[in-house]
């Protein structure tokens, strides 16, 4: 995996405003943040359109709710549990959730590549289900915390590091496939 990217908290006092009422203070919030929860979003829904009107949404209720937001949390952690959710809640009006699980579903054995180039890291992430994939590309690509993926999915910390882990070893075993095949060994 690249190495992943952190996501940048917004100042408390921001927040902090935000919550009191203040659009410019959210505006700078959505500014901030607009572009991790979209390319989040992007790798649950893999289609612009949809991860466009999903961020959307997901901004318009963080700004309804934003007074719940206690702190308890980091915010980019709240955000980005808002942010899955309007997903969820797309995927079940859309049907698209049982689609999107069927095609992610791990196949035993690597997906056809054009063997005149190099394995690609979307199409490896594409073949991993939801489950890992999810825990997987918020810790690597965004930098969130164990913790804060738990937070956001709602699981304990060890199932996170669990699906991590099996995420990590089912590329692993993709990667490796996919060189065999490259180079002819078998």
């Amino acid at each position: 995996m690249p190495a992943g990217g952190s996501v940048q908290e917004p100042d408390p006092r921001t927040v902090e405003a935000a919550r009191r009422g203040d659009l410019a203070a959210f505006e700078e919030i959505v500014r901030a943040s607009q572009a991790d929860v979209w390319r989040f979003v992007f790798h649950l829904a893999r289609d612009e359109g949809i991860a466009d009107d999903i961020t959307q949404d997901a901004f318009i209720k963080a700004f309804r709710h934003i007074k719940r937001y206690r702190g308890d949390s980091r915010f980019s952690t709240w955000l980005f549990s808002i942010a899955r959710n309007c997903a969820m809640d797309e995927f079940r009006r859309s049907g698209r959730r049982r689609k999107l699980e069927a095609e992610m579903e791990f196949q035993p054995h690597a997906p056809e590549f054009d063997q005149t180039r190099s394995y690609d890291i979307r199409e490896a992430l594409k073949a991993l289900s939801l489950d890992v994939r999810e825990p997987l590309v918020m810790i690597d690509l965004f930098g969130l915390t164990y913790r804060d993926v738990s937070d956001v999915l709602g699981v304990p910390v060890g199932t996170v590091k669990s699906r991590v882990h099996r995420a990590r070893m089912l590329l692993a075993k993709m990667f490796a496939e996919n060189e065999r095949e490259e180079t002819g060994e078998f």
